[in-house]
């Protein structure tokens, strides 16, 4: 998504290298984020752990943020979330 509305010159995920970034792959997937997202399944428990149950459940929020954060991948567009 970033690619597609020109905050990013590639596609491909800046920190895996592997695949693209979507949205689904920065939460997800991305081995590079192991650490975050197992903080963020502590947060908000292993059934919400898809995109819906974190993007549509105001419960998971504050954990979303927290993750966000951690990676620190959108620091450079958003600064702290």
């Amino acid at each position: 998504h970033l690619h597609r509305i020109g905050k990013v010159d590639s596609p491909l995920c800046p920190c895996c290298k592997r695949e693209e970034e979507t949205a689904e792959h920065f939460l997800l997937h991305c081995p590079a984020h192991r650490g975050a997202r197992s903080r963020l399944r502590a947060g908000v428990g292993k059934r919400m752990m898809n995109m819906q149950g974190l993007l549509d459940n105001r419960d998971s929020f504050e954990a979303l943020f927290s993750f966000i954060n951690d990676t620190r991948r959108l620091h450079h567009i958003f600064g702290v979330l």
